[in-house]
Parts: C-alpha cells; structure tokens; sequence
C-alpha cells in the first residue's frame, strides 16, 4: 500500500508542476517583439515595437523601438539601435528615455525637426 500512495504521490506532483510550468510559458509568448517597420529612407529603417506601447494618465506614450542604418547599394543592415522614447502625441513631440525609465522622467520634450524617421515614428505609434 504505501509503494501505490508514493506512485499517486509522484503523478499528482507531476501534474502540478506541468500546470505552473506551462502556465508559465504562456506569459513568456505574450510578451514577444512585434517589430513594425514605421519609416524608411534610402540608408535607414525606423521600427517600433508595437507591445511595448504604454499610456500614462496624461495621454504621453513610451514605446521601445529599433533603428537600423542599412546599406542602400545591397539593402544590407550595416547597424542596429534599439531605444526608449516618450511621446506627446498631442503636440507631436518626443524624449529618448533611459533603457528602464519611466514617463515621468521626462525633462525635454524635442521637435522632430526635419527628421522624417522620427515624425513617422511618432505618428504611428500615436494610432495605437
């Protein structure tokens, strides 16, 4: 009798376990990248990841996103940079933040003057 007590034992341990680690797994697939291409030009790509995208209470917006410098003769990346910005959707401006900062770091807000991958950049992040 206890040798069929340690073998319930064992089958119920297992079935737990495989309910915490599965669930588990689900929350890992949730959270991927889901880089969107946003702006283009003939040496550069702007993309943003379109899960990282947060509201504050204020109506300004962090999203992660990724440049690439890329080669225009063989269209190869030659450099990737991946970075936080802040967003004003509603003045149309933008702040780079630290790798883990917050909203409320924010100190200066910049126009993208000229700068035709960050003014995509920032109107489509804004239609999330």
């Amino acid at each position: 009798m206890p040798f069929r007590k340690q073998i319930m034992f064992a089958l119920t341990f297992c079935y737990i376990f495989s309910l915490i680690f599965f669930t588990g797994i689900d929350g890992l697939y949730s959270k991927e990248i889901n880089w969107i291409e946003v702006a283009n030009t003939s040496n550069e790509l702007q993309f943003i990841d379109v899960n990282s995208i947060k509201y504050n209470n204020r109506g300004f917006l962090s999203v992660i996103t990724k440049y690439s410098e890329i080669n225009p003769e063989d269209h190869e990346i030659i450099n990737t940079n991946s970075y936080l910005i802040a967003v004003d959707c509603e003045n149309r401006l933008f702040s780079k933040l630290p790798v883990n900062g917050d909203l409320n770091q924010v100190k200066n807000w910049d126009k993208p003057l000229n700068d035709k991958l960050i003014k995509n950049t920032i109107i489509n992040s804004c239609s999330y």
